[in-house]
């Protein structure tokens, strides 16, 4: 199977339908992760394991009208409800923004535009908006706000499928945001959009796939894989751990699979829970999880990693692959420093191990 041509595109999306909205968190956890099943029928979308998913958002209707009651149109309001729907980011105020602010107050103001930006944080455009107006006589256009404001851009997602086992269709893991900053609520504007507002079977929701090359299974079935992914980086693994499961179902010879999975409570937040379990007991799935907050001290998968740091030694010499997808921040480089500490523990120089790795394609990360 081929992805590298592509009817749909960022130009060209395939407008197609949600069949499944459902929230993989327990009541009582503190987080709100969803999984989707969008439908590929009528296109010819093809993927592998790896890929990513783009998704076009739009902005909540409520708060677009917000917006247009504030500002001068330039358009008719039906024009540009439109264009604050689909094309602005209205969640989010970019620096230009309170550059123009900042020239509307030249006379009466000394402050520049990153002051006038501090107070404003976590404010979207419509509340922004709405609170200088009322401490100064000013005014904005629609077509103004547009010049100096964001695209409301798609947003990428690992798939968490693979097309050999649901044909037809792609999946995704995500996590909606919803949190408060400043005493303002913020809301993630494309996990909100498929989370709140998008109707099932309704054709409105955007995609397109990209093609992530340096995201991939071994091209020989037989090599053993070990994979971290906590939290919604689970994704990409859940689509490998299918496609190989696919493979074993007809007949292949397939190497190992190691998860490393870790979350905030295993009662509440161990996603895909009884799906693992089944592919441990039908097909040996190995599966490692460290779960934060369910002892005092708080355990994560690069502790995990440590404390199995012989066995996954022994598996990288023996020819493994070793994944990583998640946060770029802290997860991806404890999870860097815990392997570069098992190599070192097992005599050999880190920084050339972990180079022959990379090099090799046998060390790869897909991280945000």
């Amino acid at each position: 199977m081929s992805t590298t041509a592509q009817t749909y595109t960022k130009e060209n999306p395939f407008l197609t339908d949600l069949l499944v909205n459902e929230k993989l968190n327990k009541e009582g956890s503190q987080k709100d992760t969803r999984h989707f099943e969008i439908s590929l029928k009528g296109s010819d979308i093809e993927y592998l394991p790896g890929d990513s998913l783009y998704v076009f958002p739009e902005n909540e209707a409520s708060l677009v009208n917000q917006f247009l009651d504030l500002v001068e149109l330039t358009q008719s309001r039906e024009k540009e409800f439109e264009r604050f729907t689909k094309e602005v980011n209205i969640t989010k105020a970019s620096s230009k923004l309170f550059k123009l602010i900042e020239t509307k107050l030249a006379d009466a103001n000394d402050k520049d535009s990153k002051e006038l930006a501090a107070p404003y944080e976590g404010y979207n455009i419509p509340n922004i908006i709405a609170d200088v107006k009322a401490k100064h006589d000013i005014s904005f256009t629609t077509d103004e706000i547009i010049e100096n404001s964001s695209k409301l851009m798609a947003r990428a997602y690992s798939i968490a499928s693979s097309l050999s086992a649901h044909p037809g269709e792609v999946h995704l893991c995500i996590a909606r945001v919803d949190e408060e900053i400043n005493g303002q609520k913020v809301l993630g504007v494309c996990s909100n959009f498929l989370s709140e507002r998008v109707k099932l079977n309704g054709k409105n929701v955007r995609i397109y796939v990209h093609v992530n090359e340096r995201f991939r299974l071994p091209q020989n079935t037989e090599t053993n894989i070990i994979m971290v992914g906590p939290g919604t980086g689970i994704a990409p693994f859940r689509a490998f751990i299918e496609e190989r499961n696919s493979q074993r179902d007809a007949g292949e010879k397939i190497g190992l699979d190691w998860l490393f999975f870790g979350d905030q409570r295993a009662t509440f937040d161990y996603l895909y829970a009884e799906e693992f379990a089944a592919y441990a007991n039908k097909y040996n799935l190995k599966i490692s999880t460290a779960f934060s907050r369910d002892q005092e001290e708080k355990v994560y998968v690069q502790h995990r990693m440590i404390e199995q740091g012989d066995e996954i030694f022994k598996l990288l010499e023996s020819g493994a692959h070793f994944y990583v997808c998640g946060d770029a921040r802290r997860m991806a480089k404890d999870v860097d420093s815990a392997l570069r500490e098992i190599v070192s523990k097992n005599g050999k120089d880190a920084d050339e191990y972990m180079k022959a790795l990379k090099d090799s394609g046998r060390y790869q990360r897909d991280i945000y």
